[in-house]
């Protein structure tokens, strides 16, 4: 599916998008539901739109969520809603997607990006979960702002977001 376009052909910003992909797919193979999840996906996906100042005040919003993906400890409420056979590997796949971006934030790690993603993929592989065609995420001048793309429009967005 993905044999013309490679993870290093992506930038930073549509190797995050398919990482949240990935963890809403995961949620839907096991109907996992909960607003903590849902704020969390919907904070993520505001990636592709940040830029300067807009960034900074993105990344702070992090810490207004119940969870962050930055390795604390999920509320109680928020792991009892979730199957407890499965519970660890969503916390990991939830801190991977965050990952998948959050190497580069201030710096400039790309090719930790690339092992997130393929962290975030792998875990999907094993659960069945299907991963992202990468065509549908390739954006010309992949390599600009430091290898984050350009900023994503609102049209691009909600593409990108239907995909999952």
């Amino acid at each position: 599916m993905n044999s013309a376009v490679s993870i290093d052909d992506l930038s930073v910003v549509a190797r995050q998008c398919i990482a949240v992909t990935c963890l809403q797919r995961f949620c839907q193979r096991y109907q996992i539901k909960h607003p903590a999840l849902t704020q969390f996906i919907d904070h993520v996906w505001k990636v592709g739109q940040a830029n300067g100042d807009s960034f900074v005040a993105w990344d702070e919003g992090f810490s207004t969520l119940p969870i962050t993906g930055l390795g604390d400890e999920w509320p109680e409420a928020v792991r009892a809603a979730i199957p407890a056979d499965i519970c660890d590997t969503l916390v990991e796949l939830v801190e991977q997607v965050l990952e998948t971006s959050a190497s580069t934030w201030y710096g400039g790690d790309l090719p930790a990006t690339k092992r997130h993603l393929e962290i975030v993929l792998n875990i999907c592989k094993q659960h069945g979960v299907a991963q992202p065609d990468f065509r549908q995420y390739t954006q010309a001048q992949a390599q600009l702002r430091g290898g984050w793309g350009p900023v994503l429009t609102d049209e691009e967005t909600n593409a990108w977001r239907r995909l999952a």
